[in-house]
């Protein structure tokens, strides 16, 4: 496939030119969760700025995307979509509401008139390339996670090209002659953050190492009660610590965690959400986190030592094939989500203290990582177009 651009090359953003792209009509679609929405804003951001792309989003009325995409400048299409999931009655009003917004997308894309979609994977994108297959318009997926899930398998019939982030993807029932090895687009402010701006962000020494600890948007309970396991260890600790809770978690959190930090050295900030990841990414020293695929794409592309500790209930286990990726090549250390509240806190201390290895580890993430990923994805887009 002419769309992929190796790992190793050294192209840089504005070298390739895609003249098909120039000032094309596109439609994103995808969103639910930041892994499924972050991407697309990637990939619309150099879209927008280097082929002056007219872009419509369409997704859905509860997920993120209908707060972040409208912020972020973009227009947005609300459309009917829901999870196949439940018993009889879950899965029949699951297929009712993929007729209703495969209906309100054929709508939309008529009066839009794009000349390709772009879907991110989840069940929001289904009735959109549904109904852009129907009307003939071009569709291109992405599959950000090791494993295939079932969405992008189902769709990827209709697809003309599907782009994965890990190689292992190919191979879990997707038709081969259309997949494009490109990695998962990160956006530009998590790419060229720089580490000094980050630390004086957060108002951080040169020398006070840091660990962020996120569960993601939502945060992630397995992961606060390791850590406030782990504040009594840690109390002593010139570090700083940055805790991303989630919203629903954050009061629990700091009532619990007062009492444990008393008279100690360690600077723990725990906080809902973080609007500004790509300044975390880079005043941080050590990543906590699951092992969702946007996440772990966004520390390799900035090349940061991580403890991922898998969800065990994702669909079809994709994180743990997430995870499995970058801690086999050694960028990673892997903790059971069971056993984290008991590992969590000496796997920290051994790797906060010990730089020579974070750095290590951190190379070897940071060669895991496609910063060019986002101009791979718009080279495949433009192999849609022309029929490549």
């Amino acid at each position: 496939m002419n769309g992929e651009i190796s790992h190793d090359s050294d192209l840089g953003q504005d070298e390739l030119k895609l003249p098909s792209l120039w000032g094309c009509r596109a439609v994103l679609t995808g969103g639910g969760t930041g892994g499924h929405l972050y991407p697309l804003l990637a990939i619309a951001e150099q879209w927008r700025d280097q082929y002056d792309g007219n872009l419509l989003f369409m997704g859905t009325e509860k997920g993120i995307e209908n707060k972040i995409v409208p912020e972020k400048g973009y227009r947005f299409q609300k459309i009917y979509a829901r999870g196949l999931s439940g018993g009889l009655i879950g899965k029949a009003k699951a297929l009712l509401a993929l007729g209703i917004g495969v209906l309100q997308s054929w709508s939309a894309l008529r009066s839009f008139q794009p000349r390709v979609v772009v879907g991110s994977g989840g069940y929001v994108c289904a009735p959109v390339l549904l109904a852009a297959k129907l009307l003939g318009i071009p569709t291109v997926l992405l599959e950000q996670n090791a494993r295939a899930g079932k969405t992008v398998r189902l769709l990827s019939r209709f697809a003309n090209r599907i782009c994965t982030c890990w190689p292992e993807a190919a191979s879990t029932g997707l038709p081969a002659d259309k997949v494009v090895l490109t990695g998962n687009p990160v956006r530009r402010e998590v790419i060229q953050a720089e580490r000094e701006a980050g630390r004086q962000m957060y108002d951080l020494p040169a020398e006070r190492p840091c660990l962020l600890i996120t569960g993601g948007s939502q945060g992630a309970a397995s992961l606060d009660k390791a850590v406030l396991r782990a504040l009594p260890l840690w109390r002593d600790c010139a570090w700083t610590v940055i805790h991303i809770t989630g919203p629903k978690h954050l009061d629990k959190v700091k009532a619990e965690a007062s009492p444990l930090l008393s008279g100690g050295n360690l600077d723990y900030r725990p906080v809902g959400y973080l609007q500004d990841m790509a300044s975390a990414y880079a005043a941080c020293d050590l990543v906590v986190c699951r092992a969702g695929a946007t996440t772990l794409c966004e520390i390799m592309a900035v090349g940061r030592a991580s403890i991922v500790v898998p969800y065990p209930y994702a669909a079809e286990n994709h994180q743990e094939a997430n995870a499995a990726s970058l801690v086999e090549a050694g960028g990673a250390v892997r903790l059971a989500d069971d056993q984290v509240e008991e590992e969590l806190a000496e796997n920290v201390l051994l790797l906060m203290n010990d730089a020579e290895k974070r750095q290590g580890m951190a190379e070897a993430s940071r060669r895991q990582g496609r910063p060019e990923a986002v101009q791979a994805v718009l080279q495949a887009v433009a192999d849609s177009l022309c029929g490549c």
